[in-house]
């Protein structure tokens, strides 16, 4: 079986650099302007590749889908482009990222025709139950969520599933907290764990039902674990220069799911998770600069002063951890 099937957006990325977030009315001069490929599911998919993994991907491209050198760019990192659903209805969805140093980042999105978009995904469910089959991990990032739901609920494949709601928490809310009970593993950063708590009125993110292991990213104070009744307290893994934070979450994603998949425990699959996304802050664009195991693996040991261990885990002791 292949390793990483991820859900959700290809999406052109539009990104300036700024040393300040504008205010209302306010002109704020940009330092960089980069016009990159990006979407939470491409950049998954991706960073999972570069690492070694088998991934794929199922999402809606657009019109300029080879035109912008996107197909190829995904072939050759070795993604499995077989669920890219093409339409010659509409161009890719385009972001733009108002990006600066050291702090979240402003993003808007544009979607010529998002009910085109649902259209073509639920048209296509048949493609995605197929190769879902072929998948270990079936990740979930921003995406159609009304699709998620549908897709989800219906179906009964042995994978785990991933999911990571991203900035979906706060546009539709419900939408998130409804595919709660199909999950295995939750990503969030600490705000969307917050709003998660205020809308299901809980003192603790331990209380959420469905997801057996939760990841809350943290930003420069790393990140932390939930499983059972541990907590594991993940440093950031400190870049070699600070350029452009966009991605950094779904190369974190990539990275954790990946060691699961090479047999590693938990609190090292944190640190490889949080080694990976160290690198994508250090160029434009969340694609720019994903590495390889090989340098994730120096990295680990310059910054943990120590080797990376031996995995000693199955993927069946895994599946059976998360899912019992």
């Amino acid at each position: 079986m292949k390793d990483v099937l991820a859900f959700g957006s290809i999406v052109i990325d539009n990104v300036l650099v700024v040393k300040k977030f504008a205010s209302i009315n306010e002109t704020v001069q940009a330092d960089k302007y980069r016009y990159t490929f990006g979407g939470a599911g491409a950049n998954v998919a991706v960073a999972v590749a570069r690492l070694g993994g088998r991934s794929g991907i199922f999402a809606v491209s657009g019109y300029d889908f080879e035109k912008t050198g996107y197909k190829k760019a995904l072939t050759e990192q070795g993604v499995d482009v077989r669920g890219v659903i093409n339409t010659k209805a509409f161009p890719l969805a385009r972001s733009f990222i108002i990006s600066k140093k050291e702090s979240d980042d402003q993003i808007l999105y544009y979607y010529e025709d998002k009910r085109g978009v649902a259209k073509l995904l639920f048209q296509n469910v048949k493609l995605a139950h197929k190769l879902a089959e072929e998948f270990k991990v079936l990740h979930f990032s921003t995406g159609h969520f009304e699709f998620y739901y549908h897709f989800l609920k219906k179906n009964n494949i042995p994978a785990l599933i991933s999911f990571d709601p991203g900035q979906e928490t706060f546009s539709y809310p419900y939408r998130v907290i409804r595919l709660l009970k199909f999950v295995h593993m939750l990503f969030m950063n600490n705000h969307e764990a917050k709003r998660i708590k205020e809308l299901l009125k809980i003192r603790s993110i331990r209380e959420i039902e469905g997801p057996k292991l939760i990841c809350i990213s943290l930003g420069a104070r790393g990140s932390i674990i939930l499983f059972k009744d541990k907590v594991y307290r993940i440093p950031a893994v400190k870049p070699e220069r600070l350029v452009d934070p966009t991605g950094a979450g779904d190369s974190h994603r990539a990275g954790f799911l990946v060691a699961l998949l090479k047999g590693y425990d938990l609190e090292t699959a944190g640190r490889i998770a949080s080694t990976v996304a160290s690198f994508t802050i250090e160029a434009e664009g969340a694609q720019t600069s994903l590495p390889t195991w090989e340098q994730v693996e120096k990295r680990y040991k310059e910054f943990f002063k120590e080797s990376l261990p031996t995995p000693n885990r199955s993927w069946e002791e895994i599946v059976s951890e998360l899912t019992s």
